[in-house]
């Protein structure tokens, strides 16, 4: 399949712009039977590879990172494919356009991305319906991203989600949008986990920001991790300037970030110890890659640029090979 996706279908999915060929992805989704049948060829083979992530039992550690599925609309086919667990959104307290476009560009040569969206989506209220309605199965292994450029509405969005999924992951550090680096000072950001903390029963994670500063990474994660926080996403996009977007600015993802994200995981299980969970996020293309993180001390991957360059057969190529490389 992989083959058929990057020689066949790839082109021609990549003459379109690239949020036109994101949502022409998400809609394909949408034929969850097609989805399950790939899936049954697909994870043939996958084994028993059950990760605990702060106590949430996934299938295997390779994860869909937030930012695909952006207002919870295919979780199910996600998982289908093989993807051990989902992370879904990021969802705020209500409805946002992003930013102006051109706001995502392809970096092919790189298998890279840039974006600047903003965090567009339709709000706390469409997704707890959808949410609602998911399966037990997928709601079990589903974790939802919030976000927010205040605690109340974001602990708003976390009593209401909370309920419909296996856990939280609060995302603190998202590069294209206004108001959120507020939470990236460590006061600002215990008080953030500590009034999150009061209100969650299920394990909630941080998203952390990708900080040239190792110092600085530190004392968030030390901040976080005193509020309450029970695991770690490292790490979010790489801020860049690119004259392509219309905002001038926007975060790097894809296999550029792959030693910046060995690093991170290195530095932030260095710090915690073997307690919290820190899943490895950034980079991650192929069973090697996710290898050298998961060696680098994280207990499970997430990846979405990867899915983009590779193709839907990516999760399973990845948790078949973590398998055998063990």
């Amino acid at each position: 399949m992989g083959f058929i996706y990057r020689f066949l279908i790839r082109p021609i999915v990549f003459r379109l712009p690239s949020e036109v060929s994101h949502r022409f992805a998400v809609d394909s989704f949408r034929l969850r039977p097609v989805w399950r049948l790939f899936g049954l060829l697909a994870r043939s083979g996958d084994g028993d590879q059950r990760t605990f992530l702060s106590g949430i039992a996934v299938r295997n550690p390779v994860g869909i990172a937030a930012g695909f599925d952006k207002d919870c609309e295919v979780l199910g086919s996600l998982l289908d494919i093989g993807f051990g667990y989902a992370v879904g959104g990021t969802i705020t307290p209500y409805a946002r356009p992003g930013n102006p476009k051109p706001r995502m560009i392809r970096r092919t040569s790189e298998g890279a991305l840039v974006n600047a969206l903003g965090f567009p989506g339709r709000g706390l209220e469409p997704a707890q319906k959808r949410l609602a309605g998911l399966s037990p199965a997928v709601s079990a292994l589903t974790i939802i991203s919030i976000s927010g450029t205040e605690d109340d509405p974001i602990r708003e969005c976390l009593v209401a989600l909370e309920p419909l999924v296996a856990g939280i992951e609060v995302n603190i550090s998202s590069p294209n949008t206004a108001g959120l680096a507020v939470f990236q000072e460590p006061v600002r950001l215990k008080q953030l986990i500590e009034t999150l903390s009061a209100a969650k029963s299920k394990p909630l994670f941080v998203k952390m920001p990708r900080l040239v500063d190792s110092g600085a990474f530190i004392e968030l994660i030390q901040a976080a991790h005193e509020g309450g926080a029970d695991g770690f996403v490292s790490a979010n996009t790489l801020p860049i300037a690119h004259e392509g977007l219309a905002v001038g600015r926007g975060g790097l993802s894809g296999k550029p970030l792959l030693d910046s994200t060995v690093e991170l995981v290195q530095k932030a299980r260095q710090h915690l110890g073997d307690g919290p969970t820190v899943i490895g996020c950034g980079g991650i293309s192929n069973a090697r890659d996710a290898r050298a993180v998961m060696d680098a001390g994280a207990d499970a991957v997430q990846l979405y640029t990867a899915l983009v360059f590779e193709g839907p057969g990516i999760p399973s190529l990845i948790s078949r090979g973590l398998r055998t490389s063990r």
